[in-house]
């Protein structure tokens, strides 16, 4: 019963922001950080509570995929691009500059560090535009692929941690990643 109490106190949170006017996700993400770790303590199955999240933010990212309208992301034209880079490459060199400027960090947890501050969530972003019915105008066409740009930057930055935590790794090592992201991006 605990699970059942769990999702239905989720759930009830996601119905009471939907009628205030915002995106059933506030309310779902208010439910978690007060039945969490954080103040309640309340997570029945952790690990499968932690699988169901990855198959709903699978499929999310699938809907999202699905409700995107390619023509309106291509009359978006460079925005996008330059939406994201700026939401992925300031927040990291920020978080960057800041373990750096602390002086007795190395260049790999400054690298880190600015990694942490650079990733954002399409997922999220598709949820709170779909909830508020604007997924399918020409802004949310633009949020979303900035997402999808801004994503694809994260998992790069993430691959480059884990060439930087290795001994020597072969300059090729450090390539990769961009080659690889940049390709699926462009596919």
């Amino acid at each position: 019963y605990d699970t059942l109490i769990f999702l239905g106190v989720s759930f009830i949170f996601g119905e009471i922001a939907y009628h205030c006017g915002i995106p059933p996700l506030v309310g779902q993400i208010i439910a978690g950080f007060l039945l969490g770790p954080p103040l309640a303590d309340y997570v029945p199955f952790p690990q499968a509570m932690v699988l169901l999240g990855d198959l709903g933010l699978i499929l999310l990212l699938v809907e999202a995929g699905v409700e995107l309208d390619v023509a309106l992301v291509k009359e978006a034209g460079i925005r996008p691009l330059l939406i994201a880079f700026t939401g992925s490459i300031i927040p990291f060199g920020i978080g960057l500059g800041i373990t750096l400027a602390q002086g007795d960090q190395s260049i790999k947890s400054a690298i880190a560090s600015g990694a942490c501050f650079s990733p954002t969530s399409l997922g999220v972003a598709a949820n709170a535009l779909s909830g508020g019915k604007a997924l399918n105008t020409p802004v949310g066409q633009l949020i979303v692929a900035s997402a999808v740009i801004d994503d694809m930057i994260g998992l790069i930055i993430l691959s480059m941690l884990e060439v930087l935590v290795l001994d020597n790794p072969p300059l090729v090592s450090y390539f990769i990643p961009i080659i690889s992201g940049v390709g699926w991006l462009v596919l």
